[in-house]
């Protein structure tokens, strides 16, 4: 059985949804499927008004690590390890994006969009404006949203006054060490039916 972090009452959940360990579903997140699955990784997030949703055949997979931003939409795409979708950004149908990448906010990527891992988009339509080295930042903000969601599921709510960022970058770090071989261009790291 998985034990996600913290799902807030008023997430909405519909169909076949994974949940890995640690993640953390934030108000009024909504992820529906009605037909294939959605699989959301370890130590994921999907914050505020986030809304996740399959395409037709197309599921939705959100790996290890990553942060889905208040009011983004996902949808029928591939999220690989440790990346982080901005703030109202929108991806859609058939889209991966690469290990290790950032989707700025506002940022719309049109159906079939292929990312490289390591990349920097921005924009409507979303291209890559540059190469970045942000595996390790996009595991820490992982890291702060499953400490955050276990203090909500207690009833604590300010848990990041006493964040200890280096004990979470020395996490981080071990995490890399651990598991990133693993993390080849799918090495999404899916969760399970649990």
């Amino acid at each position: 059985m998985r034990t996600p972090a913290y799902i807030d009452p008023t997430a909405r959940l519909f169909g076949d949804v994974r949940l890995g360990d640690d993640c953390s579903l934030w108000p009024y997140a909504v992820v529906r499927s009605e037909r294939v699955y959605v699989s959301i990784g370890r130590c994921a997030s999907v914050q505020d008004h986030a809304m996740v949703h399959i395409g037709w055949d197309d599921p939705t997979i959100i790996g290890d690590y990553c942060t889905i931003g208040h009011r983004a939409v996902v949808h029928g795409c591939i999220i690989e390890p440790a990346c982080l979708i901005g703030i109202g950004a929108t991806i859609m149908e058939r889209c991966v994006i690469g290990r290790g990448s950032i989707v700025a906010g506002h940022s719309f990527l049109p159906p079939d969009s292929v990312i490289p891992p390591h990349s920097l988009v921005m924009g409507t339509p979303g291209r890559v404006v540059r190469r970045i080295d942000k595996l390790r930042a996009n595991i820490v903000d992982a890291l702060l949203y499953r400490d955050n969601g276990r203090a909500y599921a207690t009833g604590a709510h300010r848990i990041w006054e006493h964040a200890d960022m280096a004990k979470l970058g020395d996490e981080a770090d071990a995490i890399l060490a651990r598991e990133a071989a693993g993390w080849d261009d799918r090495g999404i790291g899916e969760a399970t039916t649990g």
